[in-house]
């Protein structure tokens, strides 16, 4: 079980921790959902469901996953678990409208936030994607917001997550009192499950190829230069370019560019690096960045390491331009800048593309 404790660092005194009632955390989080999480969206609080009861927070992902918050203030009973597994049931249903309807009903109630969700999304994540009815809501996560665990949830929710790789988490919240101002403490109980998965190597759930996604468009990284130099790239936040920290020299990969579809496959020759210390030799000259025409869409933060663009490099063996993306119903797709899916149809949807670029290994 975790605990977390806080001290005077002048007097070694213990600070006193306080219960703060889940209404008044849920206000927090609702003006500061950096305190939830930096890379969550809030779309909805107090969502009915068709269980005829109310998700306490509802937040999405850059990818357009959804996130199920379940507060909870004391010890977190075997039924929370139960509950928030059925929270998630109910969502993983929401279509496109559905969310935006959700969306609709929390902006009414806050006139000083976006009213669309779009507007929303874009101001949230900086521009980065845009939101694609193929890739929103193919993954419900759940998250227990607690002070603290029993050992029989302990049990259920590692086994959920060991076992079956279940998205689902306890985000511990403790509030201390320390001369008079409150201080709040955060601890997740483990690491993400979607982030395990990217590490594994176990063939028995993984095909052995990756999928990337790479944002393109008029204002932000082109295709044509990925291609052309060989590289992808992801930038402007940790959640965009920590998966791409994690690709390895000869892993396989299959590109989508998100609205419009594949448009390569390759295998990687280098890890990830800033755009900055990144040098293309292109026919015996060394090219970087601050050569291209369209530099500062890749050199836009390099003083700082986490909103800076990262770039792995591509041997590229099979592309096509945008307007030839390959998408088919029932492909794969996902936001996510690299990841190692393990779904049936992430199995079905490499066979298709290795059939129709004739790849041969």
């Amino acid at each position: 079980m975790l605990h977390q404790k806080l001290w005077y660092i002048n007097d070694g005194k213990e600070v006193t921790n306080k219960v703060i009632d889940e209404k008044k955390l849920e206000k927090l989080f609702i003006k500061n959902p950096d305190i939830l999480d930096p890379n969550w969206l809030v779309i909805g609080e107090q969502v009915y469901t068709e269980a005829k009861k109310f998700i306490d927070l509802l937040c999405m992902e850059p990818d357009g996953d959804l996130v199920v918050v379940e507060l909870k203030k004391d010890m977190t009973p075997r039924e929370v678990t139960a509950q928030a597994i059925d929270y998630a049931a109910s969502v993983s249903k929401y279509t496109y409208e559905k969310i935006v309807e959700v969306y609709n009903i929390y902006a009414s109630k806050h006139p000083d936030i976006p009213q669309t969700l779009e507007q929303a999304y874009q101001k949230r994540f900086n521009n980065q994607f845009t939101l694609d009815n193929d890739t929103i809501n193919q993954n419900v996560k759940m998250v227990i917001v607690a002070s603290k665990m029993d050992s029989s949830t302990e049990r259920i929710i590692n086994y959920l997550r060991d076992e079956y790789n279940v998205l689902i988490n306890i985000l511990f919240f403790n509030v201390y009192d320390c001369n008079g101002q409150q201080m709040l403490g955060r601890t997740w109980f483990g690491d993400d499950v979607e982030d395990r998965e990217l590490n594994s190597n176990d063939p028995k759930i993984w095909n052995g190829y990756v999928y990337a996604a790479y944002g393109s468009g008029d204002n932000t990284r082109t295709w044509n230069d990925a291609r052309k130099y060989g590289f992808i790239s992801a930038g402007g936040g940790s959640w965009y370019s920590n998966s791409l920290k994690k690709l390895k020299i000869n892993d396989k990969l299959f590109v989508y560019i998100p609205k419009k579809g594949y448009v390569g496959y390759g295998i990687v020759t280098d890890t990830a690096k800033q755009a900055k210390d990144i040098i293309f030799d292109i026919n015996g000259e060394s090219i970087d960045f601050s050569s291209f025409a369209n530099c500062n869409n890749y050199l836009y933060s390099s003083d700082d390491p986490d909103l800076a663009e990262y770039v792995v490099k591509v041997k590229w063996i099979n592309t096509v331009d945008e307007d030839n993306a390959i998408k088919e119903p029932g492909f794969f797709a996902n936001q996510q800048s690299a990841c190692k899916p393990t779904t049936p149809l992430w199995s079905s949807t490499v066979n298709r593309l290795k059939q129709i670029w004739k790849i041969q290994e």
